[in-house]
């Protein structure tokens, strides 16, 4: 096989609130969501998000996705374990939308500075579960 048969699809992330989640992923980092289900016989709640048309097939989608899962009888807070990053995701105007995210109350562990071994500008925010998403700004060609 080539690599030309392969493609990413989607990182799935456990969510504790999916409301919550779908509003941080949908109003502040202005994705969409393209197909949510609902799963009665196992009791969870899935949601796919990403920057394409409202109705996308999260698995024909031209880029890769989010998907959210919410387990309706979780208790307890899901471990980030010690070998998951983050996800990254490509922005223009990066201050402005740091500053725009931590009025909203979104953590902001890492304000937007140049990379240390690129000339990209990078920040990191935390989702509502904690998880890291980097912020990538692409230097000016």
């Amino acid at each position: 096989m080539t690599a030309t048969n392969f493609r990413l699809l989607h990182a799935m992330l456990r969510v504790s609130d999916m409301e919550r989640s779908l509003d941080f992923y949908t109003r502040l980092l202005g994705m969409r969501v393209l197909q949510q289900r609902e799963h009665k016989k196992n009791q969870f709640t899935q949601a796919y998000l990403g920057y394409g048309a409202e109705g996308d097939d999260p698995l024909a989608s031209a880029s890769m996705v989010v998907e959210l899962v919410a387990n309706w009888t979780q208790e307890e807070p899901y471990s980030h374990g010690s070998a998951f990053g983050h996800i990254a995701i490509g922005v223009t105007g990066i201050t402005a939308l740091c500053d725009r995210l931590a009025a909203e109350g979104v953590p902001v562990p890492r304000p937007p500075k140049p990379q240390k071994h690129g000339d990209h500008i990078v920040a990191f925010v935390e989702d509502p579960d904690g998880y890291r998403i980097e912020l990538v700004q692409r230097a000016a060609a």
